[in-house]
Formats: structure tokens, sequence, C-alpha cells
């Protein structure tokens, strides 16, 4: 499977324009103080937390992202005597870019996210991460400095840490700034529930139509809401024309884009009545995505609930609605949705429709698919079909094939050897 590919847009939202000073600063101080900033070391991330446990100090890590200007912008600011001053003695350094192996190998070792860039993370000498921090750009380059210095005294202390931030909210701390940082870092720890409990708290901060709408709620929409069913959300669904008349139609659909995804692959995706799908693909092709591209996307989280909800026949006259619509079906796809409906159904009203399922996606292939796994395992689907139906001959007949293709393709033929004596 192919590993995710950041875009450049996941860069961080808090910012919308370059400060003229902060530039002018940037060239003048750069090459003045050249080499005296923080000092990043070479290798892995492993090589670096071996440093960092050698000389018992923290491991400070900036995930930056190639082509993000506010990745660019920190650049300059990381390399300023103030910052060296600060970080030099305090932490090892390491960093990496966003798409690189190196921080893939990252992700997979500390099982963290990127919900934004630059992204600055701060791990103990035993590798637990202890804080993170998105930072954002200042008017000077002096001030930036100063903010990225008072990042590192955060993750230094205890009370001021992100590790910490469970506890304050339990506690009761529920201002917004908080909030919108807690549910950062439960979006960048994959803490589902606890961001699920954070943007409930913001729901009640963020009660009227200008705090919703303002740049912190629009925020709050964009890069934390993971239920379509939140107050915000239900709002920002309900009044998309307003925020279009603020903010970019793309920023939009994209915010509206993100809350579905969540919501759809979230910790509820698979407990949605069919309406309430039916509802968000609806809810998709408002924020600007074309129709067939909705039903698309939605097309198996529909499917599935309406079996969930023993509606056999509402599956399948959504699927023959799509099929009779869509230019890019092919034998793979049908042969998922045979095996698909084989599974999931709970009564035998769909039978009826797998022969003319399994003859278009055979019609569809290419002559290069007919001999590989996925023509075999539409096959075997086709005779599971035929063998519910009592229609044995058929289903002998689709067996055979299934094995033959089968042995051709090299695909372990355990299974198909199995459906052959079922049906003899």
């Amino acid at each position: 499977m192919n590993r995710y590919i950041y875009p450049r847009a996941a860069c961080t939202l808090l910012i919308f324009f370059l400060f003229a000073v902060r530039i002018k600063e940037s060239s003048a101080q750069s090459s003045q103080n050249a080499g005296q900033g923080i000092r990043f070391n070479a290798g892995t991330f492993q090589q670096a937390l071996a440093t960092a446990q050698k000389l018992n100090k923290p491991l400070f890590v900036e995930v930056f992202l190639k082509g993000c200007p506010h990745c660019e912008a920190l650049a300059p600011v990381l390399q300023q005597k103030a910052a060296g001053d600060y970080y030099n003695g305090r932490f090892v350094s390491w960093k990496t870019e966003a798409n690189s192996p190196e921080s893939a190998a990252l992700q997979k070792l500390k099982g963290v996210k990127y919900p934004e860039f630059p992204m600055l993370f701060f791990f103990d000498t035993t590798g637990a991460l202890i804080h993170m921090a998105t930072p954002t750009e200042r008017a000077t380059q002096k001030e930036f400095v100063e903010e990225i210095v008072e990042i590192g005294r955060k993750a230094l202390d205890p009370a001021s840490r992100t590790s910490g931030y469970a506890q304050r909210f339990e506690a009761g701390e529920h201002d917004l700034m908080f909030l919108i940082d807690y549910g950062k870092y439960c979006k960048t720890t994959g803490d589902n529930s606890s961001l699920t409990r954070v943007n409930d708290a913001l729901a009640k901060l963020l009660t009227t139509p200008p705090d919703i709408t303002s740049q912190a709620g629009f925020y709050v929409l964009q890069r934390l809401i993971n239920d379509v069913d939140n107050p915000l959300s239900r709002y920002f669904f309900s009044h998309l024309d307003e925020f279009r008349g603020k903010y970019p139609a793309k920023n939009v659909q994209e915010a509206g884009e993100a809350i579905l995804y969540h919501s759809l692959y979230g910790p509820k995706g698979d407990s949605y009545p069919a309406g309430r799908i039916i509802a968000m693909r609806h809810d998709m092709v408002r924020l600007g995505v074309p129709e067939a591209d909705a039903s698309a996307r939605l097309l198996i989280k529909e499917l599935a609930a309406h079996l969930r909800e023993k509606n056999t026949m509402a599956a399948v006259s959504r699927f023959n609605e799509y099929r009779g619509k869509a230019t890019t079906l092919g034998l793979a796809d049908y042969a998922y949705i045979t095996k698909f409906f084989n599974e999931k159904s709970s009564d035998n009203s769909y039978l009826p429709q797998m022969p003319l399922w399994a003859a278009d996606g055979l019609r569809l292939a290419k002559p290069e698919e007919l001999n590989t796994k996925v023509a075999a395992g539409l096959y075997y689907e086709l005779c599971e079909a035929y063998w519910k139906m009592d229609k044995k001959a058929e289903a002998s007949q689709n067996a055979a094939k299934a094995l033959e293709i089968a042995k051709i393709a090299k695909d372990d033929l355990n299974r198909y050897e199995a459906l052959i004596n079922k049906v003899k």
C-alpha cells in the first residue's frame, strides 16, 4: 500500500501572509548569524535518540514539508544565535522532511501524525513524546525566535508540556487556545476519543455565529472537528454560503470533506444509518464535489448501512443505480461487490443479480485480466451464488472455472478445491 504523501495544503493555517519586516531581518541577520543557530544532528531518528540518551538530554525534532512557505519562514529563525543559544545546551536536535523515509520511520515507531506543518516534537531520553507544538509566524524575527525559545521552555516544564494536557482538561481547563492545542495533540497522537471530547468542549465554547465563523472557529472546523454531528459541524453544513463569503471556497470545501471523511472512517463510521450516510453524500455535493464522485466515494458505506439494516433490496437498487452511471467500473470492482454481497447480505434476495453483475465484470475485463486471481475470485463468488440458489450444475461449472484460472494465476488452491468438493 502506498504511503500517504503530505500536500502543501497541510501547512499551518494560522498565518495568512508573510511579514516584510521579518523578510528584511531574515536577509540581514541570517547571513550575520550563520552557523550560530540550532545544530541538527545527521542520521536517523534512532541515532539522534541514542545521542540524546548518551548526553541525557531531551530530543528536539523538527518535521518540515518541502514547499511549505511556513516551514521556509521557520528555517532562518532556527538558525538565529538566540535560538541556538537556548536549544544547543538543552536539547539534541534532529529534523526530517515529512515525505522522507526517515519521517515514515518516525511515524511508524512513535505512532504520530502530522496535522499541519511545521511540527515540533520533543522526546525524553526513553523516546516518549513529552511535548509538541506548531509554531506561528510573528511580525518580527525577534518575536518569532522568542516563540521558539518559549516552546523549548514549555518542553522542559512538566506543568506546561502537552503530555500533561489530559490531566489539565480533566481538571476543568477549557479556554479556547488550550482546547485548540490539546485538540492538535490528540490528533497528532491519534487519540480520537479524547479529540471528540475536546471538540464537544469547543462546541460549548463557540456558540454564536460570529464565534463559529471567526478565524479561530473556522480553524477548529478545518483541523479538529471529526464528527459530522458536532454542533459546530451542523452549523457549518447548514451555513456553507456564510463561510464561503468569508473564506476561499476551496478551503470551505476541504474543511467539509475532512469532517465527512473523519466521520465516515472514525469510531462511528460503521454505525450510521443509511439515511444519514445519504445525507452526507448530499452534503458532499453541496460542498462542490461532483455528484458522480460523491456517489463513488460513499457507495460502499451506503451499501454496508443498507445491509446492516437488513434492507438488501435497497442495497441492490443503490448499486444498480451506480453501475448504470459509472464509467470507471472494471473486473476488480465487480469481484469486490459480488464478494461483499455474498458475505454481508442477511437474505438471498440479491442472488438473481449476481450473474448479471459477474457478466458485466467479465465483459469489462481487459484481456490480460481474464486469467488473474481477481477473475478466479469472481467465478468463486458466482459459484457461491448459484449454490445458494440451489443451481448445482451452474455452481459446479463456475467452481471448475475458478479453479482453472486460480491454477494459471498461481493462487492458493486450497479454497478453490474446497469449493469443488462442496458443490459436487
